[in-house]
Parts: C-alpha cells; structure tokens; sequence
C-alpha cells in the first residue's frame, strides 16, 4: 500500500517578478546592444523606446528577411515551372512529329518508292496460296 506523505507547496510567482524578468533581459539586451553601438546619441537621450523595443524590432526585421527569401524563392520556382512547361511542349511536339514520320515510313507505298533505285519493284501478280494435302507428304 502506498505511502501517505505531505504534498509540497507550489511556490507561487508573483506577476511582478515575472514582469521584472522580462525587463531585466530585455534591459540586458539593449544594454548590450548599446555598449556596442551607442544608440542613445542616434535616437536621443529621452527617447528611449526603440531601444526598450529592440528585440522586437529585430524579430520582425528577421521575419521580414525571411518572407521576403521565400517569396523569392517562390518565384525562382514559378519560373522554372514554366520553362519546364515549355520545355515539355516543344518536345511533345516533336515526338508526335516523329511517330508520324515512323507511321508514314512503314507504309507499302513508302517502301517501294525506297526500294525502287535499288531495282525492287511490287509484284504485279496477286499471291497464291499453297494448299498442301494432309495425305500428300511434301519432298
């Protein structure tokens, strides 16, 4: 049987403490990002919003960035599809080209005429059936 134990209590955060984090790391990465570019002078020593809101302003710089890598990407593809669209016309209509040509070769009338200079003409009597008898042994 399971042992009974006292449950721990969970500890409660504040909200404000959770708020004084955030702050605090986002007060570290404007401080650090103006020890390497002194941002006070260029937005005012007052005007403290863009850098309070720089980590913001750099997330939506990379989502820009990306969009803007995919709809580029996006198009490079379209084009390519189309190219290859064309591609497939061009040599969908040649091979209905050739299938004609190879049909029209195999014609009797086609064929004679290419065996004409070679002194091959068409036989001007019809076919004749050999019937052999099934009592007849052939020699």
């Amino acid at each position: 049987m399971a042992k009974n134990t006292f449950r721990k209590p969970e500890r409660v955060v504040p909200e404000r403490v959770i708020k004084r984090k955030r702050e605090r790391r986002r007060l570290r990465l404007a401080a650090w990002l103006d020890d390497l570019i002194p941002l006070n002078r260029l937005f005012g020593e007052d005007n403290a919003w863009p850098i309070y809101h720089i980590d913001r302003i750099l997330w939506v710089t990379f989502l820009l960035i990306l969009y803007i890598g995919l709809n580029h990407n996006a198009e490079r593809l379209f084009r390519r599809i189309l190219r290859t669209k064309a591609q497939v016309s061009e040599l969908r209509s040649q091979a209905t080209v050739l299938q004609a040509d190879f049909d029209k070769s195999g014609k009797q009338s086609e064929i004679s005429r290419r065996v004409a200079p070679l002194g091959l003409s068409d036989s001007q009597t019809p076919p004749y059936k050999i019937v052999v008898k099934s009592h007849e042994e052939p020699n």
